[in-house]
């Protein structure tokens, strides 16, 4: 236990706290995604997979890997490129909040949803299309951009309960 003024190794290193942030935010990212999912119709789907191969998040990673590697992906290899992809993105996601949110207090407000929403608008709207993995938001119908609005909020929101515990942590 601790004691008087001692700090955990939470509240001492924002690092640490960081990538438990993003590891956590994107575990649940993936129960929220299945979840929300569920509200896109078969249509728009239909329609969504004739404008792009798949979300950002789907296509990142084996694209990335295949691109370093230069050859195409078996299945197995590209169930770990997105298992990969998915630490990483979670990682590096998880270290930008926790230095955002130390600098800007006010992306802590209301469970991280000033956060949640430009970084939806940063990855699905100018990051993924920049980088070839999804044309830009107007030619995704709106179903499934809201379900990836969601997952962001859900990203944000359980990011933001991994700050506000390790914080309590003593």
């Amino acid at each position: 236990m601790f004691s008087g003024n001692q700090v955990s190794a939470w509240e001492k290193n924002p690092i640490v706290t960081g990538v438990a942030a993003g590891l956590v935010a994107g575990a649940v990212t993936g129960g929220s995604e299945r979840v929300l999912d569920r509200l896109v119709s078969k249509k728009q789907k239909r329609h969504d997979r004739r404008v792009r191969e798949g979300s950002a998040h789907e296509v990142a990673g084996p694209r990335f890997v295949s691109k370093l590697l230069g050859r195409r992906l078996d299945s197995q290899e590209k169930k770990r490129a997105n298992l990969a992809f998915g630490v990483a993105y979670g990682v590096g996601w998880g270290l930008i909040h926790s230095g955002l949110r130390k600098r800007f207090p006010v992306l802590r407000r209301w469970g991280g949803l000033p956060f949640a929403i430009p970084f939806f608008f940063a990855c699905d709207g100018i990051i993924a299309p920049a980088l070839g993995l999804s044309p830009g938001l107007n030619r995704v119908p709106w179903q499934p951009n809201a379900k990836e609005m969601g997952n962001h909020i859900a990203w944000g929101a359980a990011a933001e309960l991994v700050h506000r515990l390790a914080a309590r942590v003593r």
